[in-house]
Protein backbone atom coordinates (compact mmCIF):
# COMPACT_ATOMS: atom_id res chain seq x y z
CA UNK A 1 0.00 0.00 0.00
CA UNK A 2 1.44 3.05 -0.72
CA UNK A 3 1.61 6.06 1.81
CA UNK A 4 -0.20 9.01 2.30
CA UNK A 5 1.27 12.11 3.08
CA UNK A 6 -0.38 15.24 4.29
CA UNK A 7 0.60 18.86 2.87
CA UNK A 8 -1.08 21.94 3.45
CA UNK A 9 -1.16 23.80 0.18
CA UNK A 10 -0.74 27.66 0.27
CA UNK A 11 -3.52 28.32 -2.26
CA UNK A 12 -6.17 26.23 -0.20
CA UNK A 13 -6.88 25.71 3.71
CA UNK A 14 -8.76 22.48 3.20
CA UNK A 15 -5.35 19.89 3.85
CA UNK A 16 -3.72 18.15 0.82
CA UNK A 17 -3.37 14.30 0.48
CA UNK A 18 -1.37 13.05 -2.18
CA UNK A 19 1.17 9.15 -2.77
CA UNK A 20 4.69 9.01 -2.91
CA UNK A 21 3.78 7.14 -5.86
CA UNK A 22 2.12 10.41 -7.79
CA UNK A 23 5.32 12.43 -6.44
CA UNK A 24 7.78 9.36 -8.25
CA UNK A 25 5.57 10.10 -11.35
CA UNK A 26 5.78 13.79 -11.53
CA UNK A 27 9.75 13.75 -10.51
CA UNK A 28 10.24 11.04 -12.90
CA UNK A 29 7.98 13.26 -15.79
CA UNK A 30 10.32 16.42 -14.82
CA UNK A 31 13.04 14.82 -15.69
CA UNK A 32 12.43 13.47 -18.80
CA UNK A 33 9.48 16.02 -19.58
CA UNK A 34 8.36 13.73 -21.96
CA UNK A 35 5.29 11.14 -20.32
CA UNK A 36 5.64 8.54 -23.02
CA UNK A 37 9.54 8.48 -21.51
CA UNK A 38 8.46 8.48 -17.96
CA UNK A 39 6.06 5.94 -18.26
CA UNK A 40 8.60 3.11 -19.89
CA UNK A 41 11.03 3.96 -17.33
CA UNK A 42 8.58 3.74 -14.07
CA UNK A 43 7.05 0.90 -15.65
CA UNK A 44 3.48 1.33 -16.25
CA UNK A 45 1.17 2.84 -19.03
CA UNK A 46 1.49 5.98 -20.69
CA UNK A 47 -2.50 6.48 -19.58
CA UNK A 48 -1.81 5.76 -15.86
CA UNK A 49 1.12 8.33 -16.08
CA UNK A 50 -1.17 10.87 -16.93
CA UNK A 51 -3.93 9.59 -14.58
CA UNK A 52 -2.21 10.17 -11.47
CA UNK A 53 -0.19 13.46 -12.65
CA UNK A 54 -4.27 15.13 -13.14
CA UNK A 55 -4.97 13.60 -9.47
CA UNK A 56 -2.10 15.33 -8.10
CA UNK A 57 -2.36 18.39 -9.75
CA UNK A 58 -5.88 18.62 -8.55
CA UNK A 59 -4.92 17.49 -4.87
CA UNK A 60 -2.54 20.64 -5.29
CA UNK A 61 -4.94 22.88 -7.00
CA UNK A 62 -2.14 23.94 -9.70
CA UNK A 63 -1.12 22.70 -13.07
CA UNK A 64 2.46 21.37 -12.70
CA UNK A 65 3.21 20.73 -16.42
CA UNK A 66 2.33 22.76 -19.73
CA UNK A 67 1.11 20.10 -22.01
CA UNK A 68 0.97 20.61 -26.01
CA UNK A 69 0.38 17.94 -28.69
CA UNK A 70 4.60 17.18 -28.86
CA UNK A 71 6.11 18.14 -25.50
CA UNK A 72 5.95 19.07 -21.94
CA UNK A 73 7.32 21.60 -19.97
CA UNK A 74 7.18 22.32 -15.86
CA UNK A 75 4.82 25.20 -15.14
CA UNK A 76 5.91 27.83 -12.33
CA UNK A 77 4.35 25.94 -9.71
CA UNK A 78 5.96 22.86 -11.51
CA UNK A 79 9.52 24.36 -11.01
CA UNK A 80 8.36 24.83 -7.45
CA UNK A 81 7.29 21.91 -5.95
CA UNK A 82 10.11 20.06 -7.98
CA UNK A 83 12.69 20.24 -5.45
CA UNK A 84 10.07 19.67 -2.34
CA UNK A 85 8.72 16.78 -4.19
CA UNK A 86 12.67 15.10 -4.51
CA UNK A 87 13.36 15.71 -0.85
CA UNK A 88 10.01 13.90 0.10
CA UNK A 89 10.85 10.78 -1.63
CA UNK A 90 14.80 11.14 0.07
CA UNK A 91 13.33 11.39 3.35
CA UNK A 92 10.95 8.23 2.53
CA UNK A 93 13.56 5.96 1.23
CA UNK A 94 15.99 6.83 4.31
CA UNK A 95 13.30 6.31 7.06
CA UNK A 96 12.71 2.93 5.17
CA UNK A 97 16.45 2.27 5.42
CA UNK A 98 16.47 3.15 8.79
CA UNK A 99 13.62 0.77 10.09
CA UNK A 100 15.66 -1.91 7.96
CA UNK A 101 18.46 -0.91 9.98
CA UNK A 102 17.32 -0.69 13.19
CA UNK A 103 15.76 -4.24 12.54
CA UNK A 104 19.34 -5.78 11.69
CA UNK A 105 17.85 -6.84 8.15
CA UNK A 106 21.42 -8.14 6.79
CA UNK A 107 20.15 -7.59 2.91
CA UNK A 108 19.54 -5.35 0.32
CA UNK A 109 22.09 -3.43 -1.92
CA UNK A 110 25.11 -1.15 -1.36
CA UNK A 111 26.38 1.03 -4.14
CA UNK A 112 29.69 1.91 -3.93
CA UNK A 113 31.64 4.47 -6.41
CA UNK A 114 35.28 3.94 -7.06
CA UNK A 115 38.04 6.25 -9.13
CA UNK A 116 40.38 4.07 -11.20
CA UNK A 117 43.30 5.13 -9.57
CA UNK A 118 41.66 3.69 -6.37
CA UNK A 119 40.23 0.71 -7.55
CA UNK A 120 43.51 -1.93 -5.84
CA UNK A 121 42.97 -0.14 -2.47
CA UNK A 122 38.96 -1.08 -3.28
CA UNK A 123 39.66 -4.99 -3.69
CA UNK A 124 40.54 -6.03 -0.19
CA UNK A 125 37.72 -4.48 1.38
CA UNK A 126 35.03 -6.19 -1.39
CA UNK A 127 36.27 -9.78 -0.95
CA UNK A 128 36.15 -9.41 3.43
CA UNK A 129 32.79 -7.90 2.88
CA UNK A 130 31.64 -10.70 0.67
CA UNK A 131 32.58 -13.29 3.19
CA UNK A 132 31.14 -11.75 6.25
CA UNK A 133 28.22 -10.12 4.74
CA UNK A 134 26.52 -12.25 1.83
CA UNK A 135 23.31 -11.79 2.12
CA UNK A 136 24.04 -7.82 0.86
CA UNK A 137 24.61 -7.34 -2.82
CA UNK A 138 27.62 -4.76 -3.97
CA UNK A 139 27.17 -2.57 -7.05
CA UNK A 140 30.78 -1.17 -7.81
CA UNK A 141 31.01 1.90 -10.22
CA UNK A 142 34.38 2.72 -11.60
CA UNK A 143 34.40 6.05 -13.05
CA UNK A 144 36.06 9.63 -12.73
CA UNK A 145 35.49 11.78 -9.62
CA UNK A 146 33.10 13.93 -11.16
CA UNK A 147 31.05 11.03 -12.76
CA UNK A 148 30.83 9.53 -9.15
CA UNK A 149 30.25 13.12 -8.04
CA UNK A 150 27.35 13.70 -10.15
CA UNK A 151 25.92 9.83 -8.92
CA UNK A 152 26.11 10.25 -5.27
CA UNK A 153 24.32 13.53 -5.51
CA UNK A 154 21.80 11.93 -7.49
CA UNK A 155 21.60 9.25 -4.38
CA UNK A 156 22.94 6.48 -6.98
CA UNK A 157 25.50 5.21 -4.77
CA UNK A 158 26.20 5.50 -1.05
CA UNK A 159 29.64 6.67 -0.95
CA UNK A 160 32.57 7.15 -3.24
CA UNK A 161 36.73 6.22 -2.89
CA UNK A 162 38.18 9.22 -4.84
CA UNK A 163 41.00 11.57 -3.56
CA UNK A 164 39.93 14.63 -2.54
CA UNK A 165 38.21 16.65 -5.11
CA UNK A 166 41.15 19.48 -6.19
CA UNK A 167 37.97 22.21 -5.50
CA UNK A 168 35.61 21.88 -2.44
CA UNK A 169 32.08 20.98 -2.67
CA UNK A 170 29.79 22.50 0.24
CA UNK A 171 27.51 19.63 -0.45
CA UNK A 172 29.94 16.94 0.19
CA UNK A 173 31.70 14.80 3.53
CA UNK A 174 35.93 14.06 2.92
CA UNK A 175 36.24 11.23 5.82
CA UNK A 176 40.26 11.12 5.01
CA UNK A 177 41.84 8.20 4.63
CA UNK A 178 45.57 8.20 4.03
CA UNK A 179 47.65 10.65 1.62
CA UNK A 180 49.49 9.74 -1.61
CA UNK A 181 51.79 11.61 -4.21
CA UNK A 182 52.07 11.36 -8.01
CA UNK A 183 54.72 9.04 -9.66
CA UNK A 184 56.59 8.28 -12.36
CA UNK A 185 55.36 4.27 -12.69
CA UNK A 186 57.97 2.01 -14.87
CA UNK A 187 58.61 -1.30 -15.28
CA UNK A 188 61.55 -3.33 -12.74
CA UNK A 189 63.76 -2.99 -15.61
CA UNK A 190 63.24 0.70 -16.83
CA UNK A 191 66.51 2.63 -16.51
CA UNK A 192 65.22 4.66 -14.16
CA UNK A 193 64.07 2.12 -11.66
CA UNK A 194 66.20 2.57 -9.08
CA UNK A 195 65.79 5.99 -8.99
CA UNK A 196 64.56 7.36 -5.02
CA UNK A 197 62.47 10.36 -6.68
CA UNK A 198 62.99 12.32 -9.95
CA UNK A 199 62.07 16.01 -10.64
CA UNK A 200 59.57 16.98 -13.54
CA UNK A 201 61.88 18.59 -15.61
CA UNK A 202 63.78 14.97 -16.26
CA UNK A 203 60.70 13.43 -18.01
CA UNK A 204 61.28 16.36 -21.09
CA UNK A 205 61.89 13.97 -24.23
CA UNK A 206 60.70 10.37 -22.13
CA UNK A 207 58.37 8.62 -24.22
CA UNK A 208 55.15 8.79 -21.99
CA UNK A 209 51.89 7.74 -22.15
CA UNK A 210 49.14 9.55 -19.61
CA UNK A 211 46.11 9.25 -17.81
CA UNK A 212 43.34 10.94 -20.06
CA UNK A 213 42.27 14.69 -18.75
CA UNK A 214 39.67 14.51 -16.17
CA UNK A 215 40.80 11.87 -13.98
CA UNK A 216 42.33 13.12 -10.87
CA UNK A 217 45.84 11.90 -11.28
CA UNK A 218 45.91 14.02 -14.78
CA UNK A 219 44.31 16.97 -13.31
CA UNK A 220 46.64 17.03 -10.36
CA UNK A 221 49.68 16.31 -13.00
CA UNK A 222 48.51 19.08 -14.95
CA UNK A 223 47.90 22.08 -11.93
CA UNK A 224 51.81 20.66 -11.64
CA UNK A 225 53.18 21.67 -15.09
CA UNK A 226 51.28 24.30 -15.22
CA UNK A 227 52.76 25.77 -12.28
CA UNK A 228 56.10 24.76 -13.55
CA UNK A 229 55.56 26.06 -16.52
CA UNK A 230 56.76 23.19 -18.95
CA UNK A 231 55.50 20.45 -20.67
CA UNK A 232 55.51 16.73 -21.48
CA UNK A 233 55.28 15.08 -24.59
CA UNK A 234 52.38 12.15 -24.40
CA UNK A 235 51.81 9.64 -27.57
CA UNK A 236 48.98 8.27 -25.91
CA UNK A 237 46.19 9.04 -23.33
CA UNK A 238 44.13 6.70 -21.64
CA UNK A 239 41.35 6.57 -19.05
CA UNK A 240 41.76 2.62 -17.88
CA UNK A 241 44.85 2.11 -15.70
CA UNK A 242 45.04 -1.75 -15.81
CA UNK A 243 45.81 -0.50 -20.04
CA UNK A 244 47.75 1.83 -19.35
CA UNK A 245 50.05 -0.27 -16.88
CA UNK A 246 50.34 -3.39 -19.61
CA UNK A 247 51.74 -0.61 -21.99
CA UNK A 248 54.13 0.28 -19.62
CA UNK A 249 54.81 -3.23 -18.60
CA UNK A 250 56.55 -3.53 -22.16
CA UNK A 251 59.53 -1.62 -20.76
CA UNK A 252 59.19 1.04 -23.54
CA UNK A 253 56.68 3.82 -22.04
CA UNK A 254 56.34 5.65 -18.36
CA UNK A 255 53.24 6.74 -17.19
CA UNK A 256 52.42 9.30 -14.20
CA UNK A 257 49.88 7.96 -11.53
CA UNK A 258 49.25 8.16 -8.38
CA UNK A 259 51.70 5.66 -6.39
CA UNK A 260 48.20 3.66 -4.51
CA UNK A 261 47.66 2.57 -8.95
CA UNK A 262 50.28 0.15 -8.55
CA UNK A 263 49.69 -1.40 -4.73
CA UNK A 264 50.57 -5.28 -4.82
CA UNK A 265 52.36 -5.08 -8.58
CA UNK A 266 55.78 -6.53 -7.97
CA UNK A 267 55.71 -5.93 -11.77
CA UNK A 268 56.22 -1.84 -11.81
CA UNK A 269 58.34 0.84 -9.76
CA UNK A 270 56.62 3.70 -8.31
CA UNK A 271 59.27 6.90 -8.36
CA UNK A 272 57.57 9.65 -6.35
CA UNK A 273 57.47 13.20 -8.28
CA UNK A 274 59.80 15.42 -6.09
CA UNK A 275 57.57 18.67 -6.68
CA UNK A 276 55.68 20.90 -3.54
CA UNK A 277 52.16 20.26 -3.24
CA UNK A 278 52.20 16.92 -4.68
CA UNK A 279 49.97 15.50 -1.99
CA UNK A 280 46.59 13.81 -3.01
CA UNK A 281 44.41 12.51 -0.06
CA UNK A 282 42.33 9.65 -0.15
CA UNK A 283 38.93 10.09 0.70
CA UNK A 284 35.39 8.42 1.41
CA UNK A 285 33.30 10.99 -0.13
CA UNK A 286 29.79 11.34 0.93
CA UNK A 287 26.51 13.43 0.78
CA UNK A 288 26.48 16.24 3.24
CA UNK A 289 23.44 15.42 5.58
CA UNK A 290 22.55 12.36 3.95
CA UNK A 291 21.67 8.94 6.05
CA UNK A 292 24.04 6.57 6.10
CA UNK A 293 23.17 2.87 5.65
CA UNK A 294 24.55 0.40 8.00
CA UNK A 295 25.70 -1.84 5.23
CA UNK A 296 27.79 1.36 4.13
CA UNK A 297 29.18 1.73 7.50
CA UNK A 298 29.81 -1.61 7.96
CA UNK A 299 31.69 -1.88 5.00
CA UNK A 300 33.92 1.42 5.44
CA UNK A 301 35.46 -0.47 8.60
CA UNK A 302 36.10 -3.44 6.71
CA UNK A 303 37.71 -1.39 4.44
CA UNK A 304 39.96 0.85 7.16
CA UNK A 305 41.23 -2.30 8.52
CA UNK A 306 42.24 -3.98 5.05
CA UNK A 307 46.08 -4.14 4.79
CA UNK A 308 45.51 -1.68 1.31
CA UNK A 309 44.33 1.39 3.55
CA UNK A 310 47.13 0.52 7.22
CA UNK A 311 49.76 -0.05 4.67
CA UNK A 312 49.33 3.56 3.30
CA UNK A 313 48.87 4.87 7.08
CA UNK A 314 52.27 3.64 7.71
CA UNK A 315 53.71 4.91 5.34
CA UNK A 316 52.66 8.27 5.87
CA UNK A 317 54.48 8.56 8.87
CA UNK A 318 57.79 6.39 8.17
Amino acid sequence: MWSRILIFATAKIAPTYMELRQLKYFVKSAEYLNFSVAAKHLYITQSTLSQQIKQLEFELGFDLFLRNSRHILLTEAGEEFLPFARKTILDAEDAVQRLNDLQHVKVGTLRVGVTYSLSTVLTEGLICFMKEFPGIKLEVFYKTVDELLTLLRERKVDFVLSYKPLCDAADIDSMPLFENTLALVVSKEHPFAKRGRIKLEELSGMPLILPSRGLQARMMLDRLIEKKGISLASNLELNETNILLQMVATGNYATILSTSAVFGKTRFKAIPLDEEENVMEASLLSLNGSYQKASAREFIKILMNTEAVKRRLIDMFE
